[in-house]
């Protein structure tokens, strides 16, 4: 009876829990992703408990009474993917906060995010080596070395963002599952292939997050902060950042402690965002999310550029008739010449050129 009765209890955490929703209830695992699907919908309705608003507003105030201390926040502007590569009974893994089953991003990755931000504007010549070598540490040859000044916060979700609920089901389309098994040695890429759906778990955008930094005086918290704002701006967080994912809006609020001086940080400009013609490509419309999106490969490399759902009603606008009919009916496909502007890994249709 005792056994049952704490058997019971656990049911009731899991479902507050994402986390262990995830790992401990999945039904079955076979080709439809059946099981799967199941309990990608539970996450979605999934709202956090009040304990995690507790525990948030605990941490706010704690961080706010640190001295030489950012802490402001940023809105997804598209999903968030970070962990996907972790382990999962669902395949495909999602960074959850072991104790509150909520999405989380890592310090490791927002410092590694915004290293990688640092290496580009240094050779772009827009910060010095020694603000870089500060900023992450270094190693030289003469054993010269040190560590980094500034302490990254894991970022956690703001329960008041999305109504609570941050998980989004998503889906990647395996379209040639034989030839991507094979590397190409046994099977080749045909029409003929059946595409395999394979869903998974991300945050949902309009999920706000609140993000910390921790540095030696006020200048330098500043001076992070800037470069970590223009790096989720730009560059994306996470996983699959060439395909649109990782990308937020930064919001302007920023709590600092009572012991900040105010100075003037230095600022990281963002660069201005280049253009590219991709001639003879095909544009394709998803018609569930309602987007254009279009794919090339450049000496073997793949890359896409997309249209939000915004831009996306602007550009059919702007085609005649027969082509908009080919992208929102029948086969939804466009040959077609198209404008790209880049920004760092985000590139977004501006402009289509039918050729046909």
């Amino acid at each position: 009876m005792e056994v049952k009765a704490k058997r019971s209890r656990l049911e009731s955490v899991r479902a507050e829990h994402v986390g262990l929703l995830l790992n401990r209830d999945l039904s079955q695992h076979d080709d439809t992703h059946a099981g799967a699907k199941e309990l990608y919908k539970k996450a979605q309705d999934t709202a956090v408990g009040e304990v995690y608003r507790k525990a948030v507003a605990r941490w706010k105030s704690m961080v706010q009474s640190l001295p030489h201390t950012c802490l402001f926040t940023a809105t997804a502007a598209t999903p968030i993917a970070v962990g996907l590569g972790n382990e999962s009974v669902l395949e495909v893994g999602l960074t959850i906060h072991h104790t509150y089953g909520v999405p989380i991003i890592p310090g490791s990755a927002l410092k590694g995010l915004c290293r990688r931000g640092a290496l580009r504007l240094e050779a772009e010549g827009r910060i010095t080596r020694q603000q870089k070598d500060t900023l992450f540490g270094f190693s030289a040859e003469n054993g010269d070395a040190s560590a980094g000044y500034i302490t990254f916060w894991d970022a956690l979700y703001d329960p008041e963002s999305v109504s609570g609920k941050p998980f989004h089901r998503d889906v990647i389309t395996v379209h040639h599952p034989d030839y991507y098994s094979s590397q190409g040695r046994d099977a080749c890429p045909t029409d003929f292939d059946d595409p395999n759906p394979v869903p998974f778990l991300v945050v949902r955008p309009g999920a706000r997050f609140l993000f910390a930094l921790t540095a030696p005086d006020d200048s330098w918290a500043e001076f992070t902060q800037k470069l970590l704002q223009w790096c989720l701006r730009e560059m994306g967080v996470g996983a699959k950042t060439n395909a649109g994912y990782g990308y937020f809006a930064v919001g302007d609020s920023v709590a600092r402690s009572p012991e900040a001086k105010r100075q003037t940080p230095q600022p990281v400009p963002p660069p201005e965002p280049s253009k590219e013609v991709w001639t003879d490509v095909i544009v394709s419309y998803n018609p569930g999310q309602q987007v254009l999106q279009v794919q090339r490969t450049i000496e073997g490399r793949s890359q896409g550029a997309s249209a939000d759902a915004q831009r996306t009603r602007l550009l059919l606008a702007t085609l005649s008739e027969t082509a908009r009919k080919k992208l929102t009916e029948g086969k939804r496909r466009l040959l077609a010449d198209v404008e790209i502007d880049v920004s760092g890994n985000k590139r977004t249709i501006t402009h289509i050129k039918p050729k046909e």
